[in-house]
């Protein structure tokens, strides 16, 4: 089951010009390789699901007209227009927000798609993750 849902995330990310890969390194979103990575160290197939819509989320906003509004530190950062301290606590917040954002993206991803989520698992797993970004921050 969640093997076929990775294939149709898979093939949603081919039409918009990415590739995805399953590797044994951390999640990640290369917008300039237009490359998807979700980590195969994550065990749980479910889990690597869910990864993967999340990174599939940070393609979705990187790509909507309104990030570099609703993202204006992050952005110059992404789209190299400025040095960025990662220090500061504008960067800090604005990427809490930001990885938010794309598990939410990712959700409403896996709706469009017919993927049916348990939406409370997501929503824990999402928050472990959002929360090491907070302790990162502090």
């Amino acid at each position: 089951m969640y093997e076929q849902s990775i294939n149709i995330i898979t093939q949603w990310a081919a039409t918009k010009g990415y590739k995805v890969f399953g590797k044994w390194e951390i999640d990640a979103f290369y917008e300039d390789d237009k490359e998807i990575v979700y980590s195969l160290r994550t065990k749980e197939k479910k889990n690597q699901m869910y990864s993967l819509l999340h990174e599939c989320g940070h393609a979705l906003a990187y790509e909507s007209k309104g990030y570099k509004n609703r993202f204006p530190t992050m952005s110059k950062r992404r789209f190299k227009t400025a040095k960025v301290n990662p220090r500061t606590n504008a960067f800090k917040v604005e990427q809490i927000i930001e990885e938010h954002d794309a598990w939410e993206r990712g959700l409403r991803l896996a709706a469009r798609l017919g993927i049916e989520i348990d939406k409370e698992d997501y929503n824990k797993y999402a928050s472990r993750w959002v929360m090491s970004y907070v302790r990162k921050a502090v």
